[in-house]
């Protein structure tokens, strides 16, 4: 009759746990991705922002791209992916670390011989 109602207490535990994940470090926001394309020698875009003090990837699509000679490069962070081909899977992802605030210069070059209709394309990275 005096006993302890534990559906009483169960709803404000949860209530607790939930408010403790949402706030907690773990459940910050994930990393940003930039989204770039690189079709047939050309780019979709050659300035891309991002936040600075955080990593984030670089997402890249090379669908409409026939060679495995291509590159994504970033030299200043001697970052060097060779990108596939739309014959398999097309897609490649770079991580970059946290950088500070400033511009960060990249390039997507493609071999003459490749058949493509462009060479490549340079770019900045504006970190704010």
């Amino acid at each position: 009759m005096w006993g302890i109602n534990r559906t009483a207490w169960a709803i404000p535990a949860a209530a607790a746990t939930a408010l403790a994940l949402a706030s907690s470090p773990a459940a910050a926001d994930a990393p940003p991705v930039l989204q770039l394309g690189f079709h047939n020698g050309y780019c979709s875009t050659t300035e891309l922002s991002v936040p600075a003090g955080t990593p984030f990837f670089i997402d890249l699509d090379t669908t409409n791209q026939f060679t495995d000679q291509s590159e994504f490069r970033i030299p200043s962070l001697g970052i060097r992916t060779i990108l596939p081909s739309a014959y398999f899977n097309p897609h490649a992802r770079v991580e970059v670390p946290a950088q500070p605030t400033g511009s960060i210069p990249f390039e997507l070059m493609t071999p003459t011989v490749s058949g493509s209709a462009g060479k490549g394309c340079w770019g900045t990275i504006h970190v704010w």
